[in-house]
């Protein structure tokens, strides 16, 4: 069996990989806010329950995307990301982030993963005539560029 990372997606440009970046950086904070703000455990599991089902909660915009005007759209079906397919999309990531729950050893074991993983993601963005990365292959779904005031992005 073959993986196939790259599925054509008919009238759709590629979102800048570092407007993606960006958009999920800003998501990192809050997890990071969450982590520290809010006592152990609870913080870190708050950010790792955000780190999966982020996409999923505004109509496929986590805060990052909403910020940057950007929207995870489900490939089959064009409609916003849902939890279901937000949790299939960031499960890379979210297994380095669950190690984050373990104080001392977990996090350096979320950091081994957890760089090699962003690597792979971005390489991916950047290689990928669709500009998708493994979570969107996994959850088949695009990310496509969304301004205010737009219902859906044509695609």
């Amino acid at each position: 069996m073959f993986l196939v990372l790259e599925r054509p997606i008919a009238n759709t440009a590629k979102v800048s990989t570092l407007t993606r970046c960006i958009a999920k950086g800003v998501d990192l904070c809050v997890i990071i806010l969450l982590s520290v703000v809010l006592p152990y455990p609870v913080g870190v599991l708050l950010g790792f329950g955000y780190t999966l089902v982020h996409d999923g909660v505004h109509k496929g915009q986590s805060l990052g995307k909403w910020l940057f005007q950007l929207k995870v759209m489900n490939l089959k079906t064009n409609e916003p990301c849902t939890l279901r397919e937000s949790v299939i999309r960031n499960a890379p990531l979210g297994v380095a982030t669950f190690f984050g729950i373990i104080p001392f050893w977990g996090w350096i074991i979320l950091v081994l993963l957890g760089i090699p993983l962003v690597a792979l993601e971005v390489y991916l963005m950047v290689t990928l005539p669709n500009g998708g990365r493994l979570g969107d292959v996994m959850g088949d779904t695009h990310v496509v560029e969304a301004p205010r005031g737009s219902k859906a992005p044509k695609s």
